[in-house]
């Protein structure tokens, strides 16, 4: 493992617990971590602990392990409240695609975790891939963006280079395919330098991401490569999104519209802003309003909103008069907008926050669970 010098801090990791209760599949598959008198455990969605609070802090499951933390340290338990791995890390992530970035050493700095030996395990906690560069990050599509010498590149699920560090920046994989940005190097502090987005996570967290919207890029272009390295689409463009259902978001000459991965236009450049497709469908600005479209180019549902959020579960999350609720994917308010913000759904609970509260509620918008401490 090597010692990194900085890293973007993606995940706050919270606190599940283990339970005598035989747990159900269907106990088991949407489960929620709450905090009970400063310990965590997983509740159902009618706000019943399955999972009993005994643990410091924990993430929401994913791939079937969750992230816990006993004392100081971290490690990880199934769906049946086991623990699989024990806690013996000072951070990770969570799983994806079967791998895990996890330290040993580091501290918590002003641009995440600094610091520690870093690399990957595998869901028996083996370690995989001991790293070998200033940065690494979680695998999507089977691959891994790496950096080296403010260079960027990816290696395989083996720890192999698999595309050489030297693209200025790089999106992850996504449906076989990764963004580019050809152009003149910046380094990585001069981009923290400049500008930082943020945003608030599910967990008090903050997801640090470099905003290439603000960022003054120097001359250059995004397009994409293949798992090869291969350049499927030229650099062209302006800013680019990721393909999500067989497109991609992305602007030229000011505007946004979509691609596939012929590079061709399947949705015109038209619109002030555009995010990837999730269940069929994008949101989409016009002027200071958002809406949705579908794969058609066909507006579903009208530009009417402040802000939205993706489908997902069948909900997006939307604001209205500057207050967060849900709808459905036909633009029917489900829930009310009476909130000063709103998460993602789930599936399960829906994590909404009102005069600095944080709450859980149903997708029938009845709070089933205040989390205290938050």
């Amino acid at each position: 493992m090597k010692t990194m010098t900085r890293w973007v801090v993606y995940n706050c990791l919270l606190g599940i617990a283990l339970s005598g209760h035989e747990l159900s599949a269907n106990e088991t598959a949407n489960l929620t971590p709450v905090s009970k008198s400063g310990m965590w455990g997983y509740i159902d969605v009618h706000g019943r602990f399955i999972i009993d609070p005994q643990f410091d802090n924990a993430e929401f499951f994913k791939e079937d392990l969750a992230a816990v933390r006993i004392g100081k340290k971290w490690g990880f338990i199934d769906r049946k409240g086991k623990l699989v791995i024990d806690p013996h890390f000072d951070f990770v992530h969570s799983f994806s695609d079967g791998l895990a970035l996890v330290w040993v050493g580091g501290k918590t700095g002003k641009m995440g975790w600094v610091g520690g030996e870093y690399g990957y395990i595998d869901e028996n906690g083996r370690k995989a891939i001991l790293t070998e560069f200033d940065v690494a990050d979680d695998f999507s599509g089977g691959m891994a963006r790496i950096w080296e010498h403010g260079k960027c590149g990816f290696i395989n699920k083996k720890g192999e280079v698999a595309i050489q560090p030297q693209y200025t920046f790089a999106g992850r994989f996504s449906e076989g395919l990764a963004s580019i940005w050809i152009g003149e190097a910046y380094t990585a502090d001069e981009l923290i330098e400049q500008e930082i987005a943020q945003y608030y996570d599910e967990y008090d967290s903050m997801f640090m991401t470099y905003d290439g919207e603000v960022i003054e890029w120097p001359a250059g272009k995004f397009g994409f490569i293949d798992a090869l390295g291969t350049v499927i689409i030229a650099p062209e463009f302006e800013f680019v999104g990721e393909f999500s259902e067989g497109l991609a978001n992305v602007k030229r000459a000011g505007n946004w519209g979509y691609i596939n991965k012929a590079g061709d236009f399947v949705i015109a450049a038209e619109y002030d802003e555009a995010m990837p497709f999730s269940e069929g469908l994008a949101q989409v600005r016009i002027k200071d309003k958002w809406g949705y479209i579908n794969q058609a180019g066909k507006t579903i549902i009208k530009e009417r909103y402040q802000a939205c959020g993706s489908f997902s579960h069948g909900l997006a999350r939307v604001q209205v008069d500057n207050k967060w609720g849900y709808a459905d994917s036909k633009g029917q308010i489900v829930i009310k907008p009476k909130y000063d913000w709103a998460e993602d759904n789930r599936g399960a609970l829906l994590r909404v926050k009102s005069s600095g509260k944080w709450s859980y509620i149903n997708q029938q918008g009845r709070i089933v669970w205040d989390n205290d401490g938050e």
